[in-house]
């Protein structure tokens, strides 16, 4: 689902994007993902999965693979960057019994294994999707108020934008900046990042 913050010539695009959160939510789940994506407050999936006995795994390789595929969604949606790319479903893209459509063949037996888990989590009523929408609520006027504050210091309209932002639960640093029209943001960065980073990002963009 797409949350969208528009006017004239401008529109600011959120995203809680179920493909994202699922590579997180399988990175997270087996221990792939590197220790400096997480702080006090921005920390692994909450769940016992990952506390499991996953026999006969090759962590190293994984983590590549893993990286590999992470990045290489990253790169597509920055590449490919419009409102009907965002908000992908995993079974548009993957035959969630199999998944055979992803390259990296062991990858593939942890995603077949993660995905029921991840689905219900996902889906349930105070599941991941239910806690991004909440904290988009939260914030539901700032960029407005930041916009109307930069035509005011500019002193002139704003010029024609799209910013595209992609929120997941956790598993990047508070705000991942890809580029000056797309990012990934956890709710922290969401939530917290200061309205003078905000201002900055804007302002490239106004």
């Amino acid at each position: 689902m797409i949350s969208e913050y528009t006017n004239e010539s401008w529109s600011i695009r959120t995203s809680k994007d179920e493909l994202l959160n699922f590579i997180i939510f399988t990175g997270c789940m087996y221990n792939l993902i590197d220790n400096e994506n997480f702080n006090e407050s921005n920390t692994p999936w909450p769940t016992n999965l990952s506390n499991l006995v996953f026999d006969d795994l090759h962590i190293e390789k994984l983590k590549s693979q893993w990286k590999l595929w992470f990045n290489g969604v990253i790169e597509e949606r920055c590449n490919n960057i419009n409102h009907n790319r965002m908000s992908m479903l995993v079974s548009e893209i993957y035959n969630v019994n199999n998944f055979l459509e992803l390259e990296y063949i062991e990858l593939r037996e942890c995603c077949k294994k993660s995905y029921p888990y991840f689905i219900e989590w996902w889906d349930m009523q105070a599941g991941g999707k239910s806690a991004i929408s909440y904290y988009e609520i939260m914030v539901e006027n700032r960029f407005c108020d930041y916009i109307d504050e930069l035509r005011c210091e500019l002193n002139r309209k704003v010029k024609g934008f799209n910013l595209y932002i992609d929120i997941v639960y956790t598993g990047v640093p508070d705000v991942l900046d890809v580029n000056d029209e797309y990012i990934v943001i956890t709710p922290n960065g969401y939530m917290y990042l200061t309205k003078d980073w905000w201002m900055r990002k804007l302002a490239k963009l106004a």
